[in-house]
């Protein structure tokens, strides 16, 4: 648990400098003066006042978001000279405030697509999206999908991964059909519609894919060497990448998981290597090694070649698929937020600040890559949530300003604040519902 709030503080970080540094950046371009900056709330813990323009910059004690403050003669404890007017927030037109408050939740889409940016460059593992059978009394039982099909698209959403299938499927909740295209193992293509009317299930017990009637065909894993670690026992016993296991004391190879709990035991194997049209005999002596329960194992230091591919994108092709995720995430997260006001997805999965640090956590564990998406999930989720229109938040401001241009002057302070308390009630009663299913979640 201190390891995922550990990750989870630097989440939160991270998200909230980005998105107050998007309200800051365009606040000072458009003339309005910025008192302070603030990384969290609460009693200042570090602070630094900026020679430039006297904004205070500040790191404050409970690290749960940020904020930007602005000159405001609304808010301004004495009248505002006439020096001070002009950089004031509230004298500048609708436009440039309207600009200022998207400016947060901008942020937060642009460091999305950075990080897919990233993502992309560095290269994303392929798994082949597989259907090994179709589920009884599932939706997709009310069709035939032959065995070893591999899925194409769902509703035109291109498929590339198990998660694009999984996050796909939960967007289509609430629709009548659900459209896919799968390719056969004769590499024919075929798309069909499938009535999901009555289609729920509980997000929180099985995943959509499952529940959809998909099983996923496993990774296979060949007897061919792909990695091997550094000083590892199967670089002491000579072994190379490339060699292919025959046999393992004089058993024919026959899958890498019987192999692999062979060298677990952390007993010496024989093996019958092919390498170069050459049949070698190596003695592998598996290092011990403490696993996560605290148990001696053996290990090897070795990595089967699978059906797996990794591919990575030059730095235009990153970009533009990086703008192609952000966009399909955004809409993917849009319509999350739909379902539940809607209904058609459980208020169970709102998930408060111990769901998200254990997912940041989790994601840490499984490496860079997953923590870089979960990092740019969460982000774009900051961002479109901060965009509803309720007071206190970005989009509450925003339409704020929509009633001046429609009206012809400001709301009322006892206008706003009736809205303010109100939207305030709303958030505390989401809140409570998250911190409550993310105890449940503990039980």
């Amino acid at each position: 648990m201190i390891w995922s709030t550990i990750i989870f503080l630097i989440t939160i970080t991270i998200l909230v400098t980005f998105h107050e540094y998007g309200h800051f950046i365009i606040a000072r371009l458009c003339g309005v003066r910025v008192e302070q900056f603030s990384i969290g709330f609460g009693r200042n813990l570090w602070s630094y006042i900026s020679k430039k323009n006297g904004t205070k910059f500040s790191i404050s004690l409970i690290p749960l978001g940020g904020y930007v403050k602005m000159l405001d003669g609304r808010s301004s404890a004495h009248p505002l000279s006439d020096t001070d007017i002009k950089f004031a927030f509230n004298h500048k037109s609708i436009a440039k405030r309207a600009a200022i408050i998207l400016a947060g939740p901008v942020a937060n889409f642009l460091l999305a697509l950075i990080i897919y940016w990233i993502i992309f460059q560095i290269g994303v593992v392929r798994y082949p999206v597989t259907i090994d059978k179709i589920l009884p009394n599932t939706p997709a039982a009310t069709i035939i999908i032959p065995p070893q099909s591999e899925l194409k698209a769902i509703n035109d959403f291109k498929i590339e991964s198990w998660s694009d299938v999984n996050s796909a499927l939960i967007a289509a909740l609430g629709n009548d059909i659900v459209n896919i295209e799968y390719q056969t193992q004769n590499k024919d293509i075929y798309q069909q519609s499938i009535n999901i009317v009555d289609w729920h299930f509980d997000i929180e017990k099985e995943s959509a894919i499952t529940a959809f009637g998909f099983h996923p065909a496993k990774v296979i894993f060949y007897p061919t060497i792909s990695k091997i670690i550094s000083d590892s026992a199967a670089e002491l016993a000579g072994l190379k990448v490339g060699d292919e296991i025959v046999t393992y004391n004089n058993i024919q190879f026959d899958n890498w998981d019987n192999f692999s709990a062979l060298i677990r035991t952390a007993k010496p194997i024989t093996l019958g290597i092919k390498r170069d049209n050459q049949l070698l005999s190596i003695e592998l002596e598996p290092k011990q090694e403490l696993d996560h329960n605290g148990q001696l194992i053996g290990i090897a230091g070795i990595y089967p070649s699978n059906n797996t591919s990794v591919k990575q994108y030059d730095i235009v092709s990153a970009f533009l698929k990086g703008s192609e995720q952000t966009i399909s995430t955004m809409r993917i997260v849009m319509r999350s937020f739909y379902q539940l006001m809607s209904g058609a997805l459980s208020i169970k999965s709102l998930s408060g600040p111990v769901g998200i640090a254990q997912s940041a956590g989790q994601s840490a564990h499984n490496g860079m890559i997953s923590y870089l998406y979960f990092l740019a999930f969460i982000s774009i989720s900051l961002g479109i949530m901060n965009l509803l229109p309720l007071p206190i938040l970005d989009g509450g401001h925003l339409l704020f300003l929509l009633i001046e241009k429609l009206k012809g002057s400001p709301l009322t302070d006892a206008q706003q604040n009736v809205f303010y308390r109100i939207g305030f009630l709303f958030l505390i009663i989401l809140l409570g519902i998250a911190l409550f299913n993310d105890f449940i979640r503990l039980l």
